[in-house]
């Protein structure tokens, strides 16, 4: 990343600050009155320029005003952004939407979905963990007829897996029970990717009652685990992009939806922000979904284990108060953790 002079780096903020609140160029008249004539309007013009020349700004018309590039928007956001605290107000909204107690982690989500959308005033995404890196609780098994079972997998935090599972021979419900009493004991606590492994362990050993049986779990685990694309995604606050100014155009409104509705290529970008813990920004083109070249993702994620992660954030124009939204990111993704880790 290039190092600018202390004058660059001024007015550059000044510039992104004042585009951000107007979404209009930013000329050097407006800068010289911020700065109360500091600098004159021919220095300003002058540096201005520079940035220009460097790639942090361009004349989008034959006009006096610059609009900030992505380029300027990552130093932005890199090295000259100062976050701002909650306010009062938010936090009220917070407390409003978001309950002490929860039965159900889909509630969770979906109360955490509305409140940022509420409070950050864009499109708010929460994205379920993966199962793989959450720890097992218990097992529960409802026959349903003679040869089928219904198997019920159920995380520390409360996420329920199903999978049907049919069966040659009639399992009667007292191997059914011992099985859950014997999984629930030994596998309680343990990490869904782990939980596969120890199956497998058990099966090599002579355990003929459970043999068949554990081999039918552990192909249910391998579904399960291998159905990433198919988290859940709560979505919430599209319509909060209808009268922005960079969606004035109803086609790009069109494209923008669109995207938001192929999950699986969402889930991919927002998958890579898992690989560090924390908030994470993606500006305009450093997505690879064309649809929002034009759009900045802030995430960050929540724990719910030792290794498990989820994934939340706010999808907005590039033009985002980041220092106001950065924080209530921040903010509900540790809310939600809280929440999870005491259910």
């Amino acid at each position: 990343m290039e190092v600018l002079t202390d004058r660059e780096k001024r007015v550059l903020e000044l510039i992104m600050d004042n585009y951000i609140m107007s979404a209009e160029p930013i000329g050097s008249r407006t800068i010289a009155k911020t700065i109360r004539n500091r600098l004159s309007s021919a220095t300003i013009r002058n540096v201005m320029a520079d940035l220009e020349e460097q790639g942090f700004l361009y004349k989008p018309h034959v006009v006096a005003g610059r609009i900030p590039t992505h380029k300027a928007f990552r130093y932005y956001v890199n090295s000259l952004l100062v976050l701002r605290h909650i306010g009062k107000k938010e936090l009220q909204i917070f407390g409003t939407l978001m309950k002490p107690h929860y039965s159900y982690i889909e509630s969770i989500m979906e109360d955490a979905s509305r409140a940022l959308a509420t409070i950050s005033k864009f499109t708010s995404i929460v994205v379920e963990p993966k199962v793989n890196t959450m720890l097992f609780k218990e097992i529960e098994f409802v026959k349903l007829s003679s040869h089928t079972i219904l198997v019920l997998f159920v995380t520390s935090s409360g996420m329920v897996h199903t999978r049907l599972v049919n069966t040659d021979e009639n399992l009667d419900m007292e191997l059914l029970m011992s099985m859950k009493g014997y999984m629930n004991q030994k596998f309680g606590g343990v990490p869904f990717y782990t939980l596969k492994d120890g199956i497998l362990e058990d099966m090599k050993k002579d355990q003929e009652n459970y043999n068949k049986l554990l081999a039918q779990i552990k192909d249910a685990l391998e579904t399960i685990m291998g159905e990433e694309d198919q988290r859940e995604v709560y979505v919430e606050g599209t319509s909060k992009m209808i009268g922005t100014p960079e969606f004035s155009d109803i086609g790009r409104l069109k494209e923008l939806f669109q995207a938001l509705e192929r999950k699986e290529k969402l889930l991919k970008l927002l998958d890579n922000c898992l690989k560090k813990e924390g908030i994470h920004v993606i500006i305009g083109t450093e997505s690879d979904i064309k649809e929002m070249r034009d759009m900045s993702i802030i995430t960050s994620t929540y724990r719910v284990s030792e290794k498990g992660y989820g994934i939340l954030g706010v999808i907005g124009p590039i033009r985002m108060n980041y220092s106001k939204i950065i924080p209530i990111v921040n903010y509900t993704a540790k809310t939600v953790a809280d929440i999870l880790n005491m259910m």
